[in-house]
């Protein structure tokens, strides 16, 4: 009856739909989905969420986006989505005014089961329920009027806490109570109560101003004072850490005037809305995180921790550091949505931290805590466990001292189950398919966030979901094998199966006789004859093609498998293709080659020019033959290396008539001929004068003849004797006409020959 009447409120308030009109019974609107739009981007523009877009499918009987095509009329539930956007919304501005008035202290029954109809309201919306919805929340509501109604006149309850969450096993103890027992969220607690925490197990107090203490796991404390003053309306906390640690975030809009931790030996007052303590057998260990101070007592000594300020207290005295900043989330990304069972959580090094401690919670303020592990060593952790929902975590560094540093910024994801394989078509090639050819083209379409692979190859889809490829195949059957896995994991798959019968296989042999440059067969002509063998039946039909397949002739094979014919050519290289074609006109076996006509003789070149004149008994050649297939020299082979040779001719005395013949492959013949003499004498000295043929005053002149068949070297020196004093010089020789002289200015004394040297070309020398 509420959920009724909460439901007809709605509709008169909203003053857009007649009260006496039920709304679910309203006819969906149609809208055309044009190329330009998106789905996302339609449902967002009339329903005001795109998230609805699986549900418009659902509702116009469309099984994937892919299916979904321009032009397509598409039925939208606005009317109804509306109403129950509206109702949500009153039930959330119910919800969130009981709990200003405390309603989570004082009436937590009430307005945890207004959270759970609001919570089964939107899924209901979520799966298009929209009646469901509006009913839910209107229970929503309704449970929220009573909780602040419950609140307000509770609001002077003794009662000052309550146990707001518990993540694994809590324990309490009052002081009226003789031994532990199990709390519970929800369970109010008094003063001079005790908790406790087991191993991986937390628990958050809330005051009635939402101050809230969160204490971590194997810790003990004590409420020991929660205080009104009911006059000034102030307030007074304080609680005992006998071990163990605990994080406290403050509200500091409160009025309250005063929150104390004790720690053993330690007294502890705060201004400070954000710190952390921890107490252990050997230290107290304090942070601050707040602007405003947290001072700290131990006997005379006195101590005040600023912002990101952290302290320890041992026996042997105190130590102060600035703790470390707040690390750096790296993944997932904001608002990720992970499909898989575990969610990896990284974040980036942090200079100076020898671990972290790592929180994840189901809302924002870390209320409702998931997970909370201190100590993690590496950057990263995977999350395995979680129920599907939307989470919030952070990390924090700690230092040497073992001080946690600033939290990092807070990163929201969400695990959604989604158990539907994606949508996959094959639609070519048909199963059975069978080809002749060794390739075939495989086209389908899939879902746009699907990875699909084709035989275990990774596919690229188009901006339609669409795909093509090409697979090559075995002859025999194939088997074509998709698969399409969405971001869940889910998985569709399609196989088929083709087969590739090759035609009959054939092979071609070009004959070795035809000459070769360079591996393409060479004619010095512009026509090439090519002769060949093939194992194809006589009178098949072969087809010779050239560049890019343009066909030159058919023939056909012989009756001894013989393959002959004539093909132009030019000098540069051309590439051509013979096929032996089948009775269907399939090709059966085909070779291809390369042609060129070669009319350029092979250049010789030597490494050094010959001498024409030597006195050496061996002459040494080497150089190149250019492309030459045959060397020879003066008639005899000479044997090729690469291209090059290396030889040693034998000379006989007097001149040496050298000629070296190159020949390619085709027949192009080149000659290179030169004359090298061998002299092995020294010339012949026939004369020798030495005087003043122009009397006593004239120059002195010293003539020498002399001949050598290979000609005289232009300088000859001397060495003469004028009165006993050694005069040193060089002869200007004429070798045509075998004759050397030189002349000295006139000077008196007696001349006496000393010694000569003449030089032929070949190097020989007399000395005269």
């Amino acid at each position: 009856m509420a959920a009724m009447v909460g439901c007809t409120m709605l509709l008169v308030s909203s003053g857009a739909i007649d009260a006496e009109v039920d709304p679910m019974e309203a006819p969906f609107e149609h809208v055309r989905f044009d190329e330009a739009d998106t789905l996302r981007g339609l449902v967002g523009k009339y329903l005001h969420d795109p998230d609805l877009w699986p549900l418009v499918l659902a509702l116009n009987n469309i099984a994937s986006p892919a299916d979904l095509r321009p032009g397509t009329e598409l039925a939208l539930p606005v009317r109804q989505v509306t109403v129950a956007d509206q109702a949500l919304m009153n039930s959330l501005h119910d919800i969130q005014a009981a709990t200003a008035e405390g309603a989570r202290i004082f009436a937590p029954v009430e307005i945890g089961q207004a959270l759970e109809n609001r919570d089964a309201a939107i899924l209901q919306r979520e799966r298009g329920e929209w009646r469901q919805a509006v009913s839910s929340a209107a229970e929503a509501s309704d449970f929220a009027r009573e909780a602040l109604e419950i609140s307000v006149a509770q609001r002077d309850r003794a009662a000052e806490a309550v146990v707001s969450d518990v993540q694994g096993r809590v324990e309490g103890r009052a002081p009226a109570e003789q031994a532990w027992s199990n709390r519970l969220p929800n369970d109010v607690l008094v003063e001079y109560e005790k908790l406790r925490t087991l191993s991986n197990s937390s628990t958050q107090i809330t005051f009635r101003d939402l101050s809230r203490l969160r204490l971590n796991p194997n810790s003990n404390a004590t409420i020991q004072r929660m205080r009104s003053d009911p006059l000034t309306g102030g307030e007074v906390a304080k609680v005992s850490l006998a071990e163990g640690d605990f994080y406290a975030l403050l509200n500091q809009l409160s009025d309250r005037t005063s929150f104390e931790i004790e720690v053993p030996g330690v007294e502890t007052t705060t201004n400070s809305a954000d710190f952390w303590v921890r107490k252990d057998a050997e230290s107290a260990r304090f942070v601050n995180y707040d602007s405003a101070g947290l001072q700290i007592a131990r006997g005379s000594e006195v101590i005040t921790l600023g912002k990101n300020e952290g302290a320890v207290l041992t026996g042997a005295g105190t130590r102060r550091a600035l703790v470390l900043d707040r690390p750096l989330p790296m993944a997932p990304a904001p608002g990720a949505i992970i499909y898989t069972a575990a969610a990896p959580l990284a974040w980036q090094k942090l200079e100076g931290a020898r671990g972290y401690w790592l929180e994840v919670a189901e809302d924002p303020g870390f209320n409702k805590m998931i997970f909370s592990r201190w100590e993690v060593e590496a950057q990263g952790v995977s999350m395995t466990g979680l129920e599907p929902g939307h989470y919030y975590w952070r990390v924090a560094g700690l230092d040497a001292l073992g001080l946690p540093g600033a939290w990092s910024t807070p990163r929201d994801f969400t695990l959604r189950v989604d158990t539907t394989p994606p949508f996959l078509a094959l639609m070519s090639p048909a199963d059975g398919t069978l080809v002749t050819v060794p390739e075939i083209e495989v086209l389908g379409a899939s879902e746009l966030s699907a990875k699909v692979v084709l035989n275990g190859d990774p596919l690229k889809l188009g901006a339609d979901g669409s795909f093509l490829a090409r697979l090559t195949l075995e002859p025999g059957e194939n088997r074509i094998e998709l698969a399409a896995t969405d971001p869940a994991g889910n998985q569709s798959n399609r196989s088929l199966t083709v087969s590739y019968r090759p035609a009959a296989t054939v092979g071609i042999l070009l004959s070795d006789a035809i000459p070769r440059v360079e591996g393409a067969l060479a004619s010095r002509s512009g026509e090439l004859t090519v002769a060949a063998k093939t194992d194809a039946a006589p009178e098949t039909v072969a087809v010779v093609s050239g560049e890019a397949g343009f066909e030159l002739l058919r023939t056909r094979v012989g009756a001894a498998g013989e393959l002959n014919f004539t093909i132009p050519v030019k000098p540069e290289r051309q590439r051509f293709t013979i096929a032996v074609l089948g009775p269907g006109g399939t090709v059966e076996g085909q070779i291809d080659f390369v042609a060129l006509s070669d009319r350029t003789a092979p250049e010789v070149t030597l490494d050094l020019p010959p001498p024409q004149v030597t006195g050496e008994a061996g002459l040494r050649l080497s150089g190149a033959a250019g492309d030459a297939a045959e060397l020879e020299l003066n008639g005899s082979a000479v044997a090729l290396d690469a291209g090059r040779f290396d030889l040693t001719l034998p000379l006989v005395a007097g001149r040496n008539a050298v000629e070296l013949t190159a020949r390619d492959a085709v027949g192009n013949v080149s000659h290179t001929r030169f004359d090298v003499f061998l002299d092995l004498d020294p010339p012949e000295v026939t004369r020798v004068d030495l005087g003043r043929p122009q009397g006593v005053a004239g120059p002195i002149e010293l003539r020498v003849e002399a001949h050598d068949p290979s000609g005289l070297r232009q300088a000859a020196p001397f060495i003469l004797s004028i009165d006993g004093e050694e005069v040193r010089g060089f002869l200007h020789c004429d070798g045509a006409v075998g004759s050397c002289q030189a002349s000295l200015p006139p000077r008196p004394g007696k001349l006496r020959l000393i010694e000569v040297v003449i030089e032929d070309y070949a190097g020989n020398t007399v000395i005269e």
